[in-house]
């Protein structure tokens, strides 16, 4: 009797700590789950949903469930290092942020407990920028979601998101790379990168959010106009490519068209003139006519004179009305290294930008 009385005890404790043995999961072709995820982001497959751009989220709001646990999977990876696994982070309800690093295979992660009917808004804080994030459907660095632990009976209702929507395009500052380290700490580690990223740090999260507006984002470390490291090609191809062999577009368009564009560029190098104007060009083709598109000078100042002449040269070219180039002169912020922003450090940039920002409101 002994032995079966500590069975049972063991299966309940399994029912609580295991994932709802009881429960059921919501699969990631739930129409309101797609819905929820930020525009141009993710890779949707039919076992899995999965990004490798810091900043990618999803907003969930659950209806019959106390209890919600991401499904996770790590068989993609190819780095073998703890330390450069993706970094995660959400929020309850509107609560702090909590945050959680993947760890080799590892399956699941309880994001609430005991919580009716919560709001879970999830998104990627941080991931190792080295890694191709590019080649295939699922690039070895993305992170890769295959399904929603739920109790029985538990659903995703329609999400609550604005109704516009507004795309950053950057490197290693828009994407928040070093944003979760100190003024003065320093440049990150290789293997440490992750944990010193916060991608809702970034002040083109910050300028979204003020306006009103549903964020997309992408942003990848050591990006610049004619391409970057961990396999990016140049943006005029990157526009129209989720991965290498999955597209961005429907019918030839992004979509849902974003109502404003942020392309910030230039930070790792003056680029080629050509390389501005036909990822402007080409940007324009993807987006509509009445899409407001901003080029802004890095922050720091670099580039501004070759982006300020390549960007000149579209105008009088494309005689586009709706692209404009935003230049803050001289912004002092805090950064960890001498370049990449402190979270201080995107607030400041932030607080200059929206006063040289002018877009329509968002409804």
């Amino acid at each position: 009797m002994r032995t079966f009385t500590t069975r049972i005890a063991l299966t309940t404790i399994l029912s609580v700590q295991g994932g709802w043995l009881s429960g059921a999961v919501i699969p990631v072709t739930d129409a309101n789950l797609l819905n929820g995820l930020s525009p141009y982001n993710w890779v949707c497959k039919a076992d899995s949903i999965s990004s490798t751009i810091n900043g990618a989220s999803v907003t969930l709001q659950f209806k019959g469930t106390k209890q919600v646990a991401v499904q996770v999977a790590t068989d993609n990876l190819a780095t073998k290092v703890a330390a450069r696994f993706p970094i995660i982070a959400w929020s309850v309800n509107g609560g702090v942020a909590q945050t959680h690093q993947l760890a080799a295979n590892e399956s699941e992660v309880v994001v609430s407990s005991g919580v009716a009917d919560p709001k879970i808004e999830l998104y990627l804080k941080g991931m190792s920028p080295f890694e191709d994030r590019y080649a295939g459907d699922i690039p070895v660095n993305a992170l890769k979601l295959t399904g929603i632990a739920v109790d029985q009976g538990g659903s995703i209702l329609p999400p609550t998101l604005p109704g516009k929507i507004w795309l950053n395009i950057g490197d290693s500052i828009m994407s928040g790379d070093g944003a979760a380290y100190a003024q003065g700490q320093g440049r990150p580690p290789d293997d440490n990168w992750a944990a010193s990223e916060d991608g809702r740090a970034s002040y083109g999260y910050l300028l979204a959010k003020h306006f009103g507006y549903r964020e997309a984002r992408i942003a990848y470390g050591g990006y610049n106009w004619g391409g970057g490291m961990a396999g990016l090609p140049a943006l005029g191809t990157l526009i129209e490519q989720r991965t290498s062999t999955v597209s961005r577009l429907t019918d030839g368009k992004l979509s849902p068209a974003p109502d404003v564009v942020l392309v910030n560029l230039g930070e790792n190098g003056p680029p080629a003139d050509a390389a501005v104007t036909q990822a402007l060009v080409k940007l324009r083709s993807r987006v509509n006519p009445t899409s407001k598109v901003f080029v802004m000078i890095p922050a720091s100042g670099r580039a501004r004179a070759e982006l300020t002449r390549a960007f000149n040269t579209y105008k009088s070219s494309a005689k586009d009305e709706n692209t404009s180039l935003v230049d803050l002169g001289q912004v002092a912020f805090d950064t960890c290294d001498g370049q990449h922003p402190t979270a201080a450090g995107h607030q400041v940039i932030f607080n200059t930008a929206k006063l040289h920002i002018e877009v329509p409101p968002p409804r």
